[in-house]
């Protein structure tokens, strides 16, 4: 529906509207330059007023949604957070009990609600059929072999991967293994960065909300062409869009998440087990995945590339670049450290190997070039606040902007 019918069916005003778009707790999709909403924006909508009627604040509302979105409660530390927030707020409200009763007892049953526990059972993912054909070996560009397979579930449990060459990488418990993989990540710049809940504990409200924003943006720039069978590839290193925007995407679509962190690529299946999607879950570096060239129609950028410059020292764009198909896209997120080069020289701290004066978003539209990947659109999403730490490394008083960027691969 269009955003006058949505704004009446609430009996709201069309500004209320864009405030909660602009603030991302409502992702409309765009048709014709025009918001279209759905029934997720209808169910979100209802959440929003519920919540509000909890005397939840904006930010308070803004976190409870990002990590509904991002874990589908299929995560007990999440759900832990969740519980606390609606507890403490409980708290809040009894001490007014005389005003608001009815509002604490709908609270004990949002409780209630809540998943006492994550989510364990659920059918055996594994490597899917589709993703078959486009399994090549890095190193000579020809098709891998697949010995000793278990399959499950209608996909493969178990396997080895080989080639003439020499080249092999194993399936286990439905995840590619390629030789150079490694137990935890080499990316050091938070804590906890395999689960959503780095986000809530290392970054500001105010940034997230610009992440969301952003989110929010890329999807609508996927949605304007998406059509048929996509291939998506989300990594190295990436943070929360395709665990928040997978189910909107669809299940016609196959989907490639890497990392060179085992625990990383498991804590992703753990997220996405929820629903029954091909995707593929590859664990090692980016240099040498066994996916053969020219596949993939999007390349999701949510942080990957930067992440590779602080972790490596230079983006990932020259092993990527061949991955993607002409007239494929790259829809990603960049944070600019313009007017912040003190909060960019932190990082180094982490990465000794970071070197800040490659982190512009004219370096990177150059590096995407060399791979034939341009037509670049940047869009400025927001600039963070002088007077206040929006993440660890950021410097009292340097404010940071937040782009998202699209750009395609010319055949």
């Amino acid at each position: 529906m269009k955003i006058g019918t949505f704004a009446r069916k609430f009996g709201l005003n069309i500004s209320t509207i864009r405030f909660y778009v602009n603030n991302g707790l409502l992702t409309p999709c765009k048709i014709g330059g025009q918001y279209e909403f759905d029934e997720e924006s209808v169910a979100d909508m209802q959440k929003i007023l519920r919540y509000k009627q909890f005397d939840f604040t904006l930010e308070e509302i803004q976190l409870l949604f990002f990590m509904e979105k991002a874990s589908r409660y299929n995560d007990d530390v999440v759900l832990e957070v969740c519980a606390e927030l609606l507890r403490n707020k409980k708290k809040s409200l009894m001490e007014e009990r005389d005003k608001i009763l009815k509002s604490i007892e709908d609270i004990e049953r949002e409780i209630q609600n809540l998943p006492t526990s994550a989510k364990t059972e659920s059918p055996p993912s594994g490597v899917p059929f589709p993703i078959l054909p486009h399994l090549y070996c890095p190193d000579c560009h020809v098709p891998l072999k697949l010995d000793s397979a278990s399959l499950s579930g209608g996909s493969i449990q178990k396997g080895i991967l080989s080639c003439d060459c020499g080249y092999q990488a194993r399936i286990e418990d439905g995840i590619i293994f390629t030789p150079d993989y490694v137990e935890d990540t080499p990316f050091k710049a938070f804590e906890n960065v395999e689960s959503v809940m780095a986000m809530k504990d290392q970054f500001s409200p105010l940034y997230r909300k610009f992440v969301a924003k952003c989110y929010s943006w890329m999807y609508n720039q996927i949605t304007e062409e998406l059509s048929g069978t996509k291939y998506f590839m989300a990594g190295p290193f990436t943070f929360n869009f395709l665990l928040e925007f997978i189910e909107r995407m669809g299940k016609n679509h196959l989907y490639i998440v890497f990392d060179p962190s085992l625990k990383r690529i498991a804590k992703f299946k753990q997220y996405l087990s929820v629903w029954n999607y091909n995707v593929v879950y590859i664990v090692g570096g980016v240099g040498r995945l066994p996916v053969q060239k020219e596949t993939i129609d999007y390349f999701i950028d949510d942080y990957s590339t930067t992440n590779s410059l602080f972790t490596y020292g230079g983006f990932a764009t020259d092993k990527l670049g061949p991955l993607i198909k002409p007239s494929g896209e790259v829809v990603g997120i960049f944070t600019a450290y313009l007017q912040a080069p003190k909060s960019l020289r932190n990082f180094k701290q982490n990465h000794p190997n970071f070197l800040p004066e490659k982190m512009t978003l004219a370096g990177l539209k150059y590096q995407w070039s060399l791979e034939k990947i341009d037509s670049f659109e940047k869009k400025l999403i927001g600039t963070t606040t002088p007077g206040e730490i929006h993440f660890p490394q950021n410097e009292l008083g340097e404010p940071i902007e937040i782009y998202g960027y699209r750009a395609k691969k010319q055949c």
